[in-house]
């Protein structure tokens, strides 16, 4: 049997939707708006892609509505982008739905001609209530992007001690524009502070590094040196930053983390999905003090090409 081109270009597109109906199928997650204009989306995304899945949990509620989608070749991102946006304009055309889209707006405006700019990815937060619900547009910026991620921090609106500003403007990798239904938004900057594996190319993730094994606690510089991945994400909208400890072998989690037993269920189903490519703990450090996590969330990342 000869495959043709469009032959594989649509047994890629289906493997792509197969992996979100098994994890919506499998945490009875409901296909409520926007999911599928969401879902069109993962369609119409060309060439190779990477979708990352996760849950959320908070003691014994589990959100798990949870998608991203991304192009995995730095530098291809101008359609990404209309597509993103054309995903926002679609839900925005919604009754009862309103988006603030001022501060991407204001990033783009200043900086879509920087050269400085890596890709770009699309998400959405599905929530009980449709207010509370939210699309997420990252922006993957390359090194010596200062400029960018100070303009980000103005938009955030954030007070952070000069040593940790510092410490972002080296090694801001990513920044996050948050729109929620009710015309709420949020920024954060998401910094690499690398993990056990060497920094990114060029150094990368040394200065955030750094300040992090000075200023948080014991447990995080050991896992600091026990994840191959170590980021942390900074918002005016969180009390304290995020912080995310990936693995290359999502069965490593559990050398590391205690979950609630609603968490040990996400984790079970999580391991057991075929060609992982990568997976996140995301927490903050007050919980992460804590003997078995309650409030946290699992993120897994499959590539698709």
């Amino acid at each position: 049997m000869i495959l043709t081109p469009m032959f594989c270009h649509n047994h890629l597109k289906e493997q792509r939707l197969q992996f979100m109906r098994v994890h919506q199928d499998a945490f009875d997650v409901t296909p409520d708006f926007p999911l599928p204009l969401f879902e069109k989306l993962v369609i119409e995304l060309e060439g190779s892609c990477g979708i990352e899945l996760s849950c959320k949990v908070e003691a014994d509620r589990l959100l798990a509505g949870r998608f991203l989608i991304f192009r995995d070749q730095e530098n291809v991102w101008s359609r990404p982008l209309a597509q993103a946006l054309e995903f926002l304009d679609l839900v925005e055309t919604r009754v009862g739905v309103e988006i603030n889209r001022d501060s991407l707006e204001q990033f783009l405006a200043a900086h879509i001609t920087s050269g400085k700019i890596s890709g770009v990815s699309t998400g959405l937060d599905l929530r009980p209530e449709l207010k509370n619900s939210s699309v997420k547009i990252h922006v993957g910026i390359c090194k010596n992007s200062e400029e960018l991620v100070r303009t980000a921090i103005a938009l955030d609106g954030g007070h952070y001690p000069v040593e940790l500003v510092q410490s972002l403007l080296k090694d801001t990798i990513t920044i996050g524009f948050d729109f929620f239904f009710n015309g709420r938004s949020e920024v954060e900057l998401y910094g690499y502070a690398s993990g056990k594996k060497e920094q990114l190319h060029n150094n990368r993730g040394k200065y955030l590094r750094y300040y992090m094994q000075k200023n948080f606690s014991q447990k995080f510089v050991f896992l600091l040196d026990s994840a191959e991945h170590v980021m942390a994400g900074f918002s005016k909208a969180n009390v304290s930053p995020t912080l995310y400890f990936g693995f290359e072998d999502i069965k490593d989690i559990k050398k590391y983390f205690l979950f609630n037993s609603l968490g040990d269920r996400v984790y079970e189903f999580c391991q057991s999905q075929n060609s992982i490519l990568l997976s996140f703990v995301g927490v903050n450090e007050q919980e992460l003090e804590s003997n078995r996590l309650e409030n946290f969330r699992i993120y897994y990342r499959r590539k698709f090409t």
